[in-house]
């Protein structure tokens, strides 16, 4: 098995899986981008929300869901992430990721180092 250093985690895994990780991160980023560059009409500070699974017929397979635009905080919901986005300052962050774990329960993984984080914890003034 041919191992490397994964450049994100600073973790030795097989290489396949870092190639597999790095391709699923430039979909994501793709989809941001493209989904950010369409609603740079907005004024308003919005949030992206991205909908994702695995397919279960073919586990190879990715799929996405079409990014939603709100203006209001979404709730957290299975395979989401969403970004805080401020086109007036120029800004689109990760705020969450949400994924259910093997006991059928919701983990969030919140983006501890953003802005809007720390805006919200009172650390940094907005």
């Amino acid at each position: 098995m041919n191992m490397q250093l994964d450049p994100v985690s600073g973790l030795i895994m097989p290489r396949e899986f870092i190639d597999q990780k790095q391709a699923l991160k430039k979909v994501i980023d793709d989809i941001v981008d493209r989904a950010v560059l369409e609603n740079q009409h907005l004024t308003e500070t919005y949030y992206l929300t991205l909908h994702m699974r695995f397919d279960k017929l073919d586990p190879n397979k990715f799929i996405v869901d079409a990014p939603i635009v709100t203006y209001r905080l979404p709730p957290f919901t299975s395979n989401q992430m969403v970004f805080w986005v401020s086109n007036r300052k120029g800004i689109c962050e990760l705020l969450w990721i949400v994924r259910r774990n093997k006991l059928g329960k919701l983990d969030v993984e919140f983006n501890k180092e953003g802005v809007a984080y720390l805006q919200a914890k009172g650390v940094m003034p907005s």
